[in-house]
């Protein structure tokens, strides 16, 4: 495969996807630990800093900013796409784990609440999520479009990463 770009996005994207598969294998508790969910942000970086290399190799160091995050950042919307693809089909493969997330989320919810918000209408609003969330747990889906939002709001921080990788390069130089 010639193209670097997707070269390395697909190879990342594989390199994720075989690291949270990994996860889900030892347990579903080690699978949605956030953690260990994070953690995968190592192998964007690697994967990130490979095409930043391999496109100043071939074009040059001394280019405008916004052409030298454009490999990195290509390279991240691929490797997040490969990964919220598996977590939505693994989620719709095993709706276990969509339970086992609604009661992190609510265990988080009545810790919050118990350790005191000091504002009423922040607690009524947690109270709110509570309801919600025992409605939830009553029949557990993973409806797409929560998963396409974050996909959206991960492209931000994806260039975010990118540009410190890029800036990252520029002052080791």
């Amino acid at each position: 495969m010639k193209n670097h770009i997707l070269q390395n996005g697909l190879l990342g994207g594989l390199v994720v996807v075989l690291y949270m598969g990994l996860l889900y294998s030892i347990g579903s508790e080690v699978f949605v630990n956030a953690a260990l969910q994070w953690a995968s942000m190592v192998f964007y970086l690697v994967f990130m800093y490979r095409v930043a290399r391999a496109d100043n190799a071939l074009y040059g160091a001394a280019r405008e900013f916004r052409y030298l995050v454009r490999a990195p950042f290509a390279v991240f919307i691929i490797i997040n796409l490969a990964y919220w693809l598996f977590y939505y089909g693994l989620h719709l493969a095993d709706p276990e784990l969509v339970r086992l997330e609604l009661l992190l989320q609510k265990e988080n919810l009545v810790a919050q609440l118990n350790r005191g918000t000091g504002d009423p209408q922040l607690a009524s609003q947690l109270r709110e999520q509570l309801v919600e969330l025992d409605k939830a747990l009553e029949n557990p889906v993973q409806p797409l479009g929560p998963v396409l939002m974050r996909l959206g709001i991960g492209a931000l921080g994806g260039f975010v990463l990118a540009a410190l990788v890029v800036l990252g390069m520029r002052a080791t130089r």
